[in-house]
């Protein structure tokens, strides 16, 4: 299978299904000796990775340490520990009754719970965990419900740093939009808009796949905090933090310094009651000062 040509234009076959796919989206990840990354076959979805990677290791095509790395790499890729696909046996064009579609519904059944971190309109923010109904995260059972009738809404927040900005996941923001419900004076200031009631924050996957899907990631409190606290950016120029002990003994030696410095200063000083000290002079007789005054008077002309 892999890559077909029809009439002249060219599609691509899934490896596991064998459904026709305009593009290749998965693939099966393989490692040269190097280590460098070998993208293999062509598949619908990571399920039919993984089912094949499965049925590969039954029939010793693969060795367990081979079969843990791909599994390894698909979580690494999608964020989530991926089950495998129904066997292709059980499709419409082989020997069962599942179509196209159902074999994407069945692929995209929610699970296993996964957690995300909840912002309640009084400040406080905490994990909780979302566990699956009937193969969909039920987001609303988590957050508290306005009075009037109102649809959940969501959107994606574009905001990404540090480790978490990464092209294939995107941050998942679900909240009520209406004024029923008490301000959410944290989640506007993180989101830059106005928004009321608890706000639940979850990781979205943006992933290769045959029909459009929506697979929820976990998104931890240690997540959201990387994204969202700032950090003070550390300076070049910041001293290592010394020990109290260190502390102490280098300041005894400041001081000890200091006391030296002082006393070799203070030797030729002189106190200031001496320096206060003048010469008394004679007092001057009348006679001297009248025969001064007679001298600085003009000569008569």
């Amino acid at each position: 299978m892999g890559k077909r040509k029809l009439n002249g234009m060219c599609f691509f076959q899934c490896e596991w299904t064998g459904f026709p796919m305009r593009v290749a989206h998965c693939y099966m990840p393989t490692w040269a000796p190097s280590g460098k990354l070998i993208k293999k076959g062509s598949y619908c979805n990571w399920e039919s990775v993984v089912a094949m990677a499965a049925w590969q290791l039954e029939r010793n095509e693969l060795t367990a340490d081979e079969h843990t790395k791909i599994m390894e790499h698909v979580e690494l890729v999608t964020g989530v520990h991926v089950d495998k696909a129904p066997h292709y046996e059980q499709l419409l064009h082989v020997k069962g009754g599942l179509d196209a579609t159902n074999f994407h519904v069945t692929c995209s059944w929610q699970k296993h719970p996964i957690t995300a971190v909840k912002i309640s309109p009084d400040g406080q923010i905490f994990e909780l965990l979302v566990q699956p109904v009937d193969g969909v995260c039920d987001f609303e059972q988590y957050l508290h419900k306005p009075y009037s009738p109102t649809p959940l809404s969501s959107f994606h927040s574009m905001r990404k740093k540090g480790a978490s900005k990464t092209t294939d996941r995107d941050l998942t923001v679900w909240y009520y939009p209406t004024r029923d419900l008490a301000h959410n004076q944290t989640a506007s200031n993180l989101f830059k808009m106005q928004l009321y009631g608890d706000v639940l924050l979850v990781q979205q996957s943006r992933e290769a796949s045959f029909m459009p899907r929506d697979r929820f990631v976990s998104l931890n409190r240690a997540q959201f905090d990387e994204q969202f606290t700032k950090k003070r950016r550390k300076s070049s120029t910041d001293a290592p933090s010394l020990s109290t002990e260190a502390y102490d003994t280098l300041k005894e030696q400041m001081q000890a310094t200091l006391n030296s410095f002082e006393e070799k200063a203070s030797a030729q000083a002189v106190a200031p009651r001496e320096l206060s000290r003048v010469v008394s002079m004679a007092p001057t007789g009348g006679q001297k000062l009248a025969a001064k005054m007679k001298e600085r008077r003009p000569p008569a002309s």
